[in-house]
């Protein structure tokens, strides 16, 4: 009976490795199958072989969430701003807007800045790669940060979002909202959302994260895609998480449409000379407007919603803005969203 023991024993860590083993190949089958892909492109091509712009999919890789397909074209836009050889520059696409933001009844003054940058990802993590390895792959970070004053006290609001740059898949979202009252959050990751707030009723939850909508504080970044092609009919928005309310957080739809701007040369608008190509979001009860220009890659120059927030553009350059934090910085804002 010791013989059978110590025989069963010897033979425990051969059959873990191999249950590890074959658990560790079906999820990277899993995942590059369910991978989103850009039609009839090269990065389509490299991952339904299970690559990425930088190498594979890798375990602990999320499959993402597609902008492109699920509307009514799997075809939809044109992701050719994605793919534009500015992002590998080094640099940021760093821009500022002077903001008019609807709130307690009144609308307040303030600034964004929409921060747009190519960095490589670690899949495993979930994070941005300081080394790359061969599961590593390129993503587009929307840091999306937004100050506003409201009387004695200041929101300070900010969403980072990630997209694969191959294909246009949302990887990863976080975002936060802090003033005097108090702080909330909230994170998504490989499909699952978890928010956590300090107000009554809402607390800490976690919910699937609806496979087709559309983040609304990425949309400065994600309608681009739409600034020319095929247009989908309409589009599935999830609401800001940026604003930090999370009391009702179902997915609306948006009849989209798309039309050349009027307001191509607004007087004191960064950027105002040249075409601009307006998208109009229109559910019931809600407008969202967004300008982009219609050259590459489609910087947006104004954005308004019908309760009366709007962003105008102050300043927009490619600079390495992470090398700006020293004393002086600033002086490369606009007096107006310092």
């Amino acid at each position: 009976m010791r013989k059978v023991f110590w025989k069963c024993l010897a033979v425990m860590p051969l059959l873990g490795l191999t249950l590890w083993w074959i658990h560790s190949d079906a999820q990277d089958a899993r995942e590059v199958s369910a991978a989103p892909l850009a039609a009839g492109s090269a990065a389509s091509v490299a991952g339904a072989a299970g690559l990425s712009d930088q190498g594979g999919l890798g375990i602990g890789s999320g499959p993402g969430i597609d902008l492109t397909i699920g509307a009514d074209s799997s075809a939809a836009g044109d992701s050719s701003w994605r793919r534009a050889p500015l992002w590998d520059d080094g640099k940021a696409e760093f821009c500022a807007y002077e903001v008019s933001w609807a709130h307690y009844g009144h609308v307040y003054t303030g600034r964004a800045l929409l921060v747009l940058v190519k960095e490589p990802w670690s899949p495993a993590l979930d994070v941005k790669a300081d080394h790359p390895g061969r599961d590593s792959f390129e993503v587009l970070k929307l840091n999306h940060v937004r100050d506003v004053a409201t009387g004695i006290y200041t929101y300070h609001q900010m969403a980072s979002l990630f997209w694969r740059r191959s294909s246009g898949a949302l990887q990863k979202l976080t975002a936060t909202s802090s003033e005097a009252c108090g702080i909330s959050f909230a994170e998504m990751t490989r499909g699952s959302l978890q928010t956590h707030s300090y107000f009554d009723g809402q607390g800490d939850r976690t919910r699937h994260w609806p496979p087709l909508a559309l983040p609304e504080d990425g949309l400065p970044a994600s309608l681009r895609t739409f600034v020319t092609g095929i247009l989908p009919a309409q589009v599935e928005v999830f609401p800001s998480l940026l604003a930090g309310r999370y009391a009702d957080l179902e997915p609306r739809t948006y009849a989209l449409e798309r039309r050349p701007s009027a307001s191509a040369a607004t007087a004191g608008e960064a950027g105002g000379a040249g075409d601009a190509v307006e998208l109009r979001l229109v559910s019931a009860g809600s407008k969202l407007t967004y300008t982009f220009e219609a050259q590459l890659p489609h910087r947006l120059r104004r954005f308004e919603r019908d309760d009366g927030t709007t962003y105008r553009l102050a300043k927009c350059e490619r600079i390495a803005y992470w090398d700006m934090h020293a004393p002086g910085g600033e002086a490369w804002l606009p007096a107006a969203v310092r």
